[in-house]
């Protein structure tokens, strides 16, 4: 059997600069803090661009809804029925009282079912 020989481990010396503790977890606190700043001033731009979208739409609509109500009174006011009738040579008259029928709607004990009372006045 063969001794073996003991080597001699040569150590290398290492410079070890210390790094404090406090300072790394510092340094993630920036770094979250940060990266969450960018993360919500991104999401608050999203939505303020969605909101202005929206608002667009929203005074779009509104001015289309001005011009249809405009429109509907005209068509409705009575001198325009009154010409309608005419052109269409539609013998209209108003009914006699015993022909109207008056509808009150009432609830019934059972919700979704309406009754209803014929009255003539």
């Amino acid at each position: 059997m063969k001794k073996r020989r003991k080597q001699k481990k040569k150590w290398k010396k290492e410079v070890e600069v210390p790094f404090p503790v406090s300072l790394g977890g510092a340094l993630v606190l920036v770094l979250v803090l940060g990266l969450s700043y960018m993360w919500i001033d991104v999401r608050c731009d999203a939505l303020g661009k969605q909101i202005k979208h929206r608002e667009s739409a929203l005074l779009s609509a509104q001015k289309r809804l001005v011009n249809e109500q405009d429109r509907w009174s005209y068509l409705t006011s009575p001198a325009n029925l009154r010409r309608a009738i005419r052109r269409w040579n539609l013998n209209m008259k108003m009914p006699e009282e015993s022909q109207i029928v008056r509808v009150r709607f009432q609830r019934a004990e059972q919700i979704g079912t309406l009754a209803y009372n014929k009255t003539v006045y």
